[in-house]
């Protein structure tokens, strides 16, 4: 049996279901989001169902501000799934594993799916998946699919195709794999241009801190795990394997501090493509905030906008709440930048020095 992996869903005994967020999670609960709340009227306009149920999505964008909505939500209608966690220092949505009804796993998902597609848009998801198991040489059976084609709530004619690729190895293979075909629009796929190009940078900058010019070099440049194929948009998502996760919950204190605004120099991006993505850091200057920002070695983005932006040499401009992280398990006492927090109320970023120079 495995553990609970990032991009897995949950689905609780009332119904709800959460999206799990990373690898790391507390012996008896599950770290995640909620999502989708059956028969919630949505202010989304796409609608989602399965067997005859609808379902609403809580999240009216995707942010700590939205998860923030979802955890308001809760509080009001499921307490049981709150928690102060007192190492992290702030409250969290925490499954109770005798709570989950159903585990549902990526992996598990695609192979149904590519076994016998039920519609148009699992015939496009299973050749999507197979392309680029295919040109990397990663084998299909560390792809899954998430999202709503996991949950079979998705809409055929709308819904996007969410991937997910395990192993790190693997991960690095798929997405050298993927620049290539993006940069050279071969076997389907394609970086948003013009109209949709600008409709994505638009949709970003009304919830992120960025410039429509800056959401444009992110998505037009960057951001390669975000795409089209043959039109329908996909997004990519690199997760670890359980044997590759050496830390375990309550291994590290957190102490918030304030927010910060740091200019850094990158020197290791290696787990910039996960979940949490995490940059190391040196030549480091504190722009606003209290001295210790300065001594930052880690920004860690919980946001997944600012996945693999930055490679070892880059400098960043990074905004996002300081923290003082004892490391028990170590025995060292060190200082990171998180970005994605309900503290910084949507204004952290990571900025490559790049951006702001055009």
């Amino acid at each position: 049996m495995r553990g609970f992996r990032d991009r897995d869903f949950i689905e609780s005994v009332e119904g709800l279901i959460f999206c799990v967020i990373g690898n790391i999670h507390p012996k008896d609960r599950v770290i995640s989001y909620l999502k989708y709340v059956p028969h919630l009227e949505s202010r989304i306009r796409v609608k989602w169902s399965r067997d005859g149920v609808m379902y609403g999505r809580i999240l009216p964008f995707y942010s700590a501000i939205g998860v923030k909505s979802a955890l308001d939500f809760l509080k009001k209608y499921y307490p049981q799934y709150i928690v102060f966690d007192r190492y992290r220092s702030i409250e969290l949505i925490e499954v109770p594993r005798d709570r989950i009804k159903i585990h549902y796993k990526p992996e598990e998902r695609l192979r149904e799916l590519v076994e016998e597609p039920k519609d148009g848009l699992e015939v496009l998801a299973k050749e999507l998946v197979e392309k680029l198991s295919q040109e990397s040489g990663v084998p299909l059976n560390y792809f899954g699919i998430t999202g709503s084609i996991l949950l079979k709530i998705h809409n055929p004619s709308i819904s996007d195709i969410d991937i997910v690729v395990y192993g790190k190895d693997n991960a690095y293979r798929v997405r050298d794999t993927l620049i290539k075909l993006l940069d050279t629009e071969a076997l389907g796929f394609s970086r948003p241009k013009d109209g949709i190009l600008e409709s994505w940078a638009e949709d970003i900058t009304r919830i992120h801190p960025l410039t429509l010019d800056e959401a444009k070099t992110l998505y037009g440049k960057y951001k390669w795990n975000r795409a089209l194929y043959k039109g329908k948009q996909f997004s990519l998502h690199p997760v670890k394997l359980d044997e590759e996760v050496d830390e375990e919950w309550g291994q590290k204190l957190f102490k918030p501090i304030g927010i910060a605004t740091i200019r850094a120099r990158v020197v290791d991006a290696s787990e910039s493509i996960f979940m949490p993505s995490i940059y190391i850091v040196d030549n480091v200057k504190i722009l606003e905030g209290d001295e210790k920002g300065s001594r930052v070695r880690f920004v860690v983005s919980y946001e997944g906008l600012y996945i693999d932006i930055a490679k070892p040499g880059d400098e960043i401009i990074a905004r996002g709440k300081l923290e003082e992280v004892h490391d028990l398990k170590r025995n060292e006492v060190y200082y990171q930048l998180t970005i994605g927090t309900y503290e910084a109320q949507g204004k952290d970023y990571i900025k490559p020095i790049e951006w702001i120079k055009r």
